[in-house]
């Protein structure tokens, strides 16, 4: 049985990621009438639940217990979740992932930390295709402060994370687990061991992005 194809939106908050992963998924599920699970990061499992538990501020942590809880998390998230969908043939696509992880505990913490703890997540499973949608921190503020109910533990500096993003990228990188794709000449095929990622500009309308976004991923759902 051909495997699942693995997904995964990054962005800040507010950069229209998560609306674009659930246009995708009506497009994969009810257009195509393929197979597909909707994911995120933290996920529900207990190690998750901690962490949403520290974004929402309900619970603290030390810097460097965060970056581990995600890793956890996300060591959970795969091995219970996204790769039994993986292997039964359905399509994953996750809000957020391995790069969230980077750029925001990367801020407090030394990148190769964050590496170490990874380094098992990531031997595991990376992405097919990572979409990272590159919103102007401005936008997505405006956009986060219409939306959200109180503040949260990395509501700061937008300009400080999409930095850190465009850092993780290019450390994961020389790492060589990453390569990045210019979204004119994204390669499907598998002949690039490394996970495969796509920098899009955010700054469209939602019906463009949409647009853009399923052009983009359409090799990937063969």
């Amino acid at each position: 049985m051909k495997k699942g194809t693995f997904i995964v939106f990054e962005g800040l908050d507010g950069s229209g990621k998560t609306t674009q992963l659930k246009s995708l998924h009506t497009y994969i599920t009810k257009e195509k009438g393929i197979k597909c699970k909707e994911e995120r990061e933290p996920s529900e499992g207990l190690p998750g639940a901690l962490a949403r538990g520290a974004i929402k501020r309900k619970m603290q942590f030390e810097p460097h217990t965060m970056a581990l809880l995600f890793a956890a998390d996300r060591y959970e998230h795969i091995k219970h979740d996204i790769q039994p969908y993986l292997d039964k043939g359905i399509h994953v696509i996750c809000d957020r992932y391995v790069l969230s992880n980077f750029a925001y505990q990367g801020l407090a913490c030394d990148f190769d930390s964050v590496y170490e703890y990874n380094k098992a997540a990531m031997s595991l499973l990376m992405p097919n295709l990572t979409v990272f949608i590159d919103t102007e921190p401005e936008e997505s503020a405006q956009r986060m402060e219409k939306s959200r109910i109180g503040d949260e533990l990395f509501d700061k500096d937008g300009v400080l994370i999409r930095q850190s993003f465009y850092n993780a990228i290019d450390f994961l990188t020389q790492k060589g687990f990453l390569e990045v794709f210019d979204k004119n000449n994204l390669d499907s095929s598998d002949n690039c061991n490394k996970s495969k990622l796509v920098i899009i500009k955010g700054n469209q309308s939602e019906i463009e992005l949409t647009a853009e976004i399923i052009k983009l991923t359409e090799p990937f759902l063969r």
